[in-house]
């Protein structure tokens, strides 16, 4: 059977007991605080920098790992013989697509199949966790790649945030429009869909039950005629909005498979405490 290595990013949210299991190899992306340069997962998680954002006044950023560790990475999977599948958070949201294929440059001898996922958060963890049940199967790194594409094409992520004003401070929108849409509870519902990589804002919708009604509504109309639709809910320290959200969910798609899933973060640091959101694909 054909030896198979698989590397993605920290901002697939993948549980760890499945990161363990298939031996998936996680190079993270950073969290900058001031002068700390925080390693996702590894010097910092979830629950510790979601009570930190909420009092910090210090505004956090993020950044790709360097391409040396990408490397590294690589180098080490590279001596035990085979092929490596390294599949990776949007390109339009983070340079880790940019920064693993410099490291293959700088490993030419290496089979290094580089992908895309033009997504984040679980939809690229789906990707990874499918790709690794494949090589579990038996499958080749070819067939592994090419479902790997079907999924890029066929992930869709729907999301709302809690406060506008960390998408104000990533650059999403303007100060004015971040006070005004939280003065009169606009809840933007965002989306990334297609492939195209990047976030676009789907509609703006008042209040937040109207919101995840709409969450909702939007899924189902996507999913409708699917015979099988995985799905995740996600939420950035929001829990209980997030179980309410799933059981919406459920009703409306009964044959759907839905995994409660976080925002991590370095993903957390974009869209601020309190957002959910939904990701699936269909088959």
């Amino acid at each position: 059977m054909e030896t198979v290595h698989l590397v993605t990013d920290s901002t697939c949210y993948l549980a760890p007991t499945i990161i363990d299991e298939y031996e998936i190899k996680i190079v993270p992306l950073r969290v900058n605080w001031g002068e700390e340069s925080l390693r996702e997962g590894i010097d910092i998680g979830g629950p510790e920098f979601f009570k930190r954002l909420r009092q910090s006044k210090e505004v956090p950023t993020t950044s790709q790992p360097p391409a040396g560790e990408f490397a590294s990475c690589y180098r080490e999977l590279g001596e035990l013989g085979g092929s490596i599948i390294s599949i990776h958070i949007s390109g339009d949201l983070s340079g880790a697509v940019t920064a693993a294929e410099a490291a293959h440059r700088m490993l030419p001898e290496l089979d290094i199949h580089i992908i895309d996922s033009r997504i984040t958060c679980l939809g690229l963890g789906f990707m990874v966790w499918e790709a690794a049940r494949m090589r579990a199967a038996g499958s080749t790194a070819e067939e592994i790649v090419a479902r790997t594409k079907e999924l890029v094409a066929n992930m869709t992520a729907y999301f709302m945030v809690d406060d506008l004003n960390y998408l104000h401070r990533g650059g999403r929108i303007g100060a004015a429009q971040a006070t005004l849409g939280s003065l009169l509870q606009v809840k933007p519902i965002l989306t990334m869909k297609e492939a195209h990589g990047v976030i676009n804002v789907q509609e703006k919708v008042r209040t937040q039950k109207k919101a995840l009604a709409r969450l909702v509504e939007l899924t189902a109309a996507d999913c409708a005629g699917a015979k099988k639709v995985s799905a995740t809910v996600l939420h950035a320290d929001n829990l209980s909005t997030a179980k309410k959200l799933e059981a919406s969910l459920q009703a409306a798609l009964p044959q759907a498979e839905i995994v409660l899933s976080e925002f991590g973060a370095v993903i957390g640091t974009h869209v601020g405490p309190g957002a959910v959101g939904i990701i699936f694909y269909t088959v």
